[in-house]
């Protein structure tokens, strides 16, 4: 495992550094308002792409038991299935996306509207439709534990693809060209991803039998992709109508870097993912539950760590990657990073939940959206950004930090709200503990004015190696983070060993 995430790191590192120069250059030669036309258009497209309902997850678990049996019957029967769903579902998006067309300048506030912005719409369309081509392929090889080749042929071609992009954009200054380059790198991977099926899954034939299974599991993932939707895409879309384009590509800039470092924790949880699957179904409830607990602190710690890191650091670094663009304030950033520590944290609880097949919560994503809506739509209206991400913030509280564990806990482990209160307590003491002390250990470090990238390196390894060993000090603390960094050692010790 610790190849995998080695490799994954790499790769996501790579492909990330590219995107943020990309970005740069976009926004240099191309302006704020086309990259907030194209932040927008993701996130609209999101929306569209609701009718996708979740069938990924429910098709990875429904080819895990299948695939550790080697039963070719039932996988070849889940695969044509999961083929025959997402031809319809792309056929349906394309209709949908058409539809939308007249509704484009509602979302849009541009200080010249052309109807190139149709085109570009309709480009976009075609680019989230051809990736329905290879998810099958991603589905399937995901779940038999090859999430490994499925990164590396991603990043790889990502990367090549956005560097042809960045050479695009300085040299003809063209978003035609740039959505094309985005196609051609769909058409490639799903290439590649062909190849490696025809090569190792020659077992899997036609068969017009359908797997029934995967409906039931659809309907209640569908309404945690519809949380899920308003909760991730919908703050472009409310910026974008209660302020404007620029700010939306401003903003935009700063979810690159949230994103980044959750692509980065996601690295190591994508890896889990079907482990954790493969140890539910091996072991009881009280073996799972300790072991959710020592994930669970883990990633405390992680998100912790991050967090205060990016809270520090994130303003010096948008001011050297874009030059002379708009800072956001301390506060909009204290609120961005609020969400960003939930993002972290919130994964692992949902792999565990997932892994155990618990997709019928219906209630805590539609609870989640509506809150995250309500919230963002009446506090954007008067603060504008700010209000947008407190809607945010108030349904992480209520739905995330609360509502949804309460419901694991007594679902899974059968354990009550007096359990989700000592084991999540402890949590937020820990947090608060090590953010009042970071507060007064890193204050005397805190740079103003940085004007190299050299001296923000050096800046950001100075606050980091202060923040992860003030951090690992507090947590150490937790019983559960102690066990966990004991086991980690004792694997450790005789991997030397057998290695010796």
């Amino acid at each position: 495992m610790k190849k995998e995430v080695l490799i994954n790191f790499i790769l996501t590192v790579l492909s990330n550094a590219v995107l943020f120069i990309q970005n740069r250059y976009f926004v240099q030669y191309m302006g704020l308002e086309t990259l907030g036309i194209m932040k927008l258009f993701t996130q609209l497209l999101a929306y569209l792409n609701i009718i996708e309902m979740g069938l990924g997850s429910a098709s990875a678990f429904a080819l895990y038991k299948p695939l550790a049996e080697k039963d070719y019957k039932n996988i070849s029967i889940v695969i044509n299935t999961i083929d025959n769903i997402y031809n319809k579902i792309a056929v349906l998006l394309i209709i949908l996306g058409a539809l939308c067309i007249p509704i484009i300048p509602f979302f849009t506030k541009v200080s010249n509207f052309s109807n190139e912005i149709y085109f570009y719409w309709v480009l976009y369309v075609l680019n989230t439709v051809s990736t329905y081509l290879f998810i099958k392929y991603v589905i399937l090889f995901t779940a038999n534990q090859e999430f490994l080749y499925v990164r590396s042929v991603q990043s790889i071609s990502k990367s090549l693809f956005q560097l042809l992009q960045i050479i695009c954009i300085i040299k003809y200054h063209s978003f035609f060209i740039y959505i094309i380059l985005l196609i051609l790198d769909n058409l490639v991977q799903w290439v590649f991803f062909r190849f490696h099926y025809k090569k190792k899954y020659s077992f899997i034939i036609k068969t017009k039998e359908k797997f029934n299974g995967i409906k039931n599991d659809i309907k209640n993932l569908f309404w945690h992709k519809i949380g899920g939707l308003v909760v991730f895409n919908t703050d472009l879309i409310l910026i974008s109508k209660f302020t404007s384009l620029e700010i939306v590509g401003i903003y935009a800039s700063y979810q690159m870097i949230v994103q980044t470092l959750k692509t980065i924790i996601d690295i190591l949880t994508n890896v889990l993912s079907p482990k954790i699957g493969n140890f539910i179904a091996k072991h009881n409830k009280i073996e799972i539950y300790e072991s959710l607990k020592k994930f669970n602190i883990f990633y405390c710690f992680i998100a912790t760590v991050f967090t205060y890191c990016m809270y520090v650091l994130i303003n010096s670094f948008v001011n050297l990657w874009l030059v002379e663009t708009i800072l956001l304030s301390n506060f909009t950033i204290e609120l961005i990073c609020f969400n960003l520590w939930v993002n972290l944290f919130r994964g692992i609880l949902d792999k565990f939940k997932e892994g155990a097949g618990f997709f019928d919560d219906i209630k805590s994503p539609i609870l989640e959206s509506v809150i995250n809506l309500v919230v963002s739509i009446i506090l954007g209206l008067k603060l504008g950004l700010d209000g947008v991400i407190i809607g945010t913030i108030v349904s992480n509280i209520t739905v995330i930090l609360i509502y949804k564990p309460i419901l694991v806990f007594e679902r899974c482990f059968n354990k009550d709200w007096k359990e989700y209160i000592k084991v999540y307590g402890n949590y937020l003491i820990l947090v608060i503990i090590s953010l009042i002390s970071l507060n007064f250990i890193t204050k005397p470090f805190i740079q103003e004015n940085i004007t190299s990238w050299l001296s923000w390196i050096v800046y950001a390894v100075k606050i980091s190696s202060i923040s992860l060993i003030a951090i690992t000090l507090i947590f150490l603390l937790n019983k559960n983070f102690r066990n966990l960094l004991k086991e980690n050692i004792k694997i450790k010790k005789e991997h030397n060993k057998k290695v010796n």
